[in-house]
């Protein structure tokens, strides 16, 4: 990998680094710290975005969600897939697919005796909702079914807690059919969910859709909610199922469409990934300009002496940046493997903030925050570094030549 002469100059290297080993320490534990830093807190945030992402798509839409055109800005249950069979077939042909489910909303109005408010109820299959979303791994009370008639509901945990309801209690719940008329039905609270989506936890009420159906009048649908393989294949799966679809009124959106707020939090890490390898590279730069320009202005003389032995100043520069690569790439390895081991065990078993699980409950996190580790975050740091090493010795041998180390040699004579 190297020949003879670059062996030699590599070997001085080091022992001038081993002579000025405190100062070269400090540059190398420096540029450690600020790595481990920056890994904590890209692998922390990416994997706080992938958890709320997630826990929208699974409960809520899905990645892509089919609806009616007019359902998304005017939530009545007027707007419907009147033969959402039709859509499943092209649904089950489609390749990407994990799975999907049929549901049926409606707003509604939710009372007990002492309290009443409005409600999202949703009317779904609770087999196929938990091969699809999980809902039965959410449930922190009671149990995951509507009873025996199909008379029970799940409800959101801060919904139950506004309501003063527990397991057992019954509500009354109010909403109009097809026809404009008011229908109410009993349901007895069967299970209360903690899913950390936000309009099931405040705001939402669950219940068979076979019963949803009959109280509305309704055989079909206002959502089918569908879940891919890779999420990043929203864009093409849309486009592979709108030019299926026979019907104008129907259309597909992406989880990027209907929750914008997620999409741009991605393009904040993003951001803010190149922003933080910025302040990595300045750091690093300031860092070995200052011990660089030192150790050359300390050693003019013993650089004035290789020069008249017939040393090319091109070596000299050469054996400046060696020295200057040797203490950065220290400092990145030892950042690197400390920063991947936490970030590693982060990943296995989670950051616990359960102590904050309320609050962030409110942006759709869960209290495990589970990071995330890409080798682009250790790509994107190695390359910051040795780019500012470089950078930081363009000035020190600049000065050095301009000093003119032989002339120097005569000075201190």
């Amino acid at each position: 990998m190297f020949n003879s002469t670059e062996r030699l100059y590599l070997k001085m290297a080091l022992l001038h680094i081993v002579r000025r080993k405190g100062r070269a320490a400090l540059i190398s534990v420096m540029i450690a710290i600020s790595l481990i830093g920056l890994l904590l807190m890209e692998g922390m945030y990416e994997g706080m975005m992938v958890q709320i992402t997630q826990n929208s798509i699974k409960t809520g839409s899905g990645t892509v969600s089919i609806q009616d055109k007019e359902f998304r800005s005017d939530n009545n249950i007027k707007y419907f897939i009147a033969k959402p069979q039709k859509i499943t077939e092209i649904l089950d042909a489609q390749e990407g697919i994990q799975s999907y489910v049929i549901r049926l909303s409606q707003r509604g109005l939710i009372a007990t005796a002492g309290y009443s408010q409005g409600v999202n109820v949703t009317g779904i299959d609770l087999e196929n909702e938990a091969l699809h979303s999980q809902l039965k791994n959410f449930i922190i009370k009671g149990e995951y079914r509507f009873g025996k008639r199909q008379r029970g509901a799940l409800i959101g945990y801060r919904l139950a807690k506004k309501l003063k309801v527990d397991i057992g209690k019954k509500v009354i719940v109010t909403m109009q059919d097809t026809h404009n008329e008011v229908v109410s039905v009993a349901l007895k609270i069967e299970g209360i969910l903690k899913t950390n989506n936000m309009a099931i936890d405040s705001n939402g009420l669950l219940m068979d859709i076979g019963r949803l159906r009959t109280l509305t009048g309704i055989e079909g649908a206002t959502e089918i909610a569908v879940l891919l393989n890779e999420q990043d294949d929203d864009t093409a799966v849309k486009r592979s199922i709108m030019s299926k679809l026979d019907d104008p009124k129907i259309t597909v959106y992406t989880y990027k469409e209907l929750y914008p707020s997620l999409h741009e939090g991605e393009a904040m890490m993003q951001t803010y990934s190149r922003i933080s390898s910025a302040f990595i590279f300045i750091v690093a730069t300031l860092g070995i300009f200052g011990v660089v320009l030192v150790s050359v202005l300390e050693r003019v003389r013993e650089f004035g002496i290789m020069m008249a032995i017939g040393t090319q100043f091109r070596d000299i520069a050469r054996l400046i940046i060696y020295e200057s690569l040797v203490i950065t790439m220290s400092g990145y390895i030892a950042g690197a493997l400390i920063g991947g081991g936490m970030l590693w065990y982060f990943k296995q078993y989670g950051l616990d903030l359960s102590g904050l699980s309320d609050a962030f409950a409110i942006f759709g996190m869960d209290s495990s925050i589970h990071a995330i580790l890409k080798i682009e975050y250790f790509t994107s740091a190695f390359l910051s570094v040795l780019v500012a090493t470089l950078a930081a010795t363009v000035i020190p041998i600049r000065t050095l030549k301009k000093r003119n180390p032989i002339q120097s040699i005569s000075e201190n004579t």
